[in-house]
């Protein structure tokens, strides 16, 4: 049995274009024979860790610059350029993860997923191991020059490390790759994955869906000019170009494994209220910032609906394969509240409501119709707290 929390959004969006693709234009996907507008589900989790990074107060960094970020600290603490940059790249190498190297910028050639405290804490290691860092970088150094020279087939190769050098260097290992491997809030709630490295590796326990519009969605161009505030002779725009925006009433959903949190999370009760708390907020308003600035598209959501399950996450798109239609008395929301409340009212027919925990509901639309969405709960914080108790008193977690 899995204990997990589901929650459901409709949102509509104003004109705006919320997640470009490689072109400009906003993403899109096709459901039901239908295009659709779509915001992919990284754009929504991104903004949402970052939010609720910000709540918890403790952040986590998916980063190439661990060593920048190490040299960083280390110049504060009175290090040169150059040895604060050599003991940065020497204390991210010296972990040794399979396959990951210095691209050309001096940065990892993958990604990390670290907590911030982490960079302060391998910069007090390089400061305590420094000679023997740049001993590391040194022969680092040689190593490279000796494969350019290779390259252009002279002979020549690097000074090998002593044996007592090399000793250390496999000690310090641990140390590192322990540090590295360290994970708070967020990266028990998002996951991380590093090849080959099975001790980074976390399962992530919030899983989020590409959001969709309800209804078929079309992009709509707008031609826009830039006027000039010192006119001249020829009286004309200084700029002018087209962008492509859409607006329309998305579908989104996320859940929340509360089994494998509190595993990620070493049973850590109050981390795990707290995250569960401040993700179901976040996610609920949560307004993707692209061109924010030409589009303010800054609106609150018109249905939260979240439950509490024992047996398996349940998306409810299947209530919007068939797209949901407008009049101009309509527009998309309401009928789309209507389908969604449909399509859970057939779910839980199928399935029965021993699973089902808890059901509640909030928003801003006119919610008087909705009859099987659980219990109206007026305002978003105590739909949450309702919601996140439910999910970690002893009986949610049986």
């Amino acid at each position: 049995m899995s204990l997990v929390i589901d929650v459901h959004v409709l949102h509509a969006y104003p004109l705006s274009n919320l997640n470009r693709d490689e072109f400009g234009s906003p993403k899109i996907a096709l459901l039901g024979g239908v295009e659709r507008t779509r915001i992919s589900s990284a754009c929504q989790k991104r903004g949402c860790r970052i939010k609720t990074e910000t709540v918890l107060g403790d952040r986590a960094l998916r980063t190439r610059r661990i060593p920048e970020k190490v040299a960083a600290e280390l110049r504060t603490r009175g290090w040169s350029e150059q040895d604060a940059l050599d003991a940065g790249q020497a204390i991210a190498l010296t972990a040794q993860f399979s396959g990951m190297k210095l691209a050309e910028a001096g940065t990892t050639n993958v990604m990390l997923f670290v907590p911030e405290s982490a960079m302060s804490d391998l910069a007090d290691l390089a400061a305590t191991h420094r000679d023997l860092l740049a001993s590391a970088a040194e022969q680092a150094r040689a190593q490279a020059e000796a494969a350019d020279k290779a390259k252009a087939k002279a002979k020549t190769k690097a000074p090998a490390l002593d044996k007592d050098t090399k000793a250390k260097i496999a000690e310090l290992k641990d140390t590192v790759r322990a540090i590295l491997c360290r994970r708070n809030g967020s990266i028990a709630a998002f996951g991380r994955m590093l090849a080959n490295t099975p001790e980074a590796t976390v399962d992530g326990s919030i899983a989020v869906a590409h959001a969709i519009t309800t209804h078929a969605g079309e992009e709509q161009p707008d031609f826009f000019t830039a006027v000039d505030d010192i006119p001249g002779t020829d009286n004309g725009s200084a700029h002018m170009g087209q962008h492509a925006h859409s607006s329309g009433t998305f579908y989104r959903y996320a859940t929340i494994n509360v089994d494998e949190l509190l595993h990620n999370l070493d049973n850590d009760q109050a981390m795990a209220r707290e995250l569960i708390h401040a993700f179901l907020t976040e996610f609920a308003r949560h307004v993707p910032t692209a061109k924010k600035n030409s589009t303010a598209p800054f609106t609150p959501p018109a249905l939260v609906h979240i439950t509490v399950r024992t047996d398996q996450p349940m998306n409810l798109t299947g209530a919007f394969e068939a797209p949901v239609t407008a009049d101009d008395t309509s527009g998309w929301t309401g009928p789309s509240i209507t389908a969604l409340d449909h399509h859970a009212a057939a779910v839980n027919r199928f399935l029965g409501d021993e699973h089902l925990l808890a059901a509640a509901h909030s928003g801003t639309a006119d919610l008087t119709g909705v009859t099987a969405l659980g219990t109206h709960i007026p305002r978003l914080d105590a739909l949450v707290a309702t919601i996140t108790e439910t999910a970690l008193t002893p009986a949610g977690q049986q």
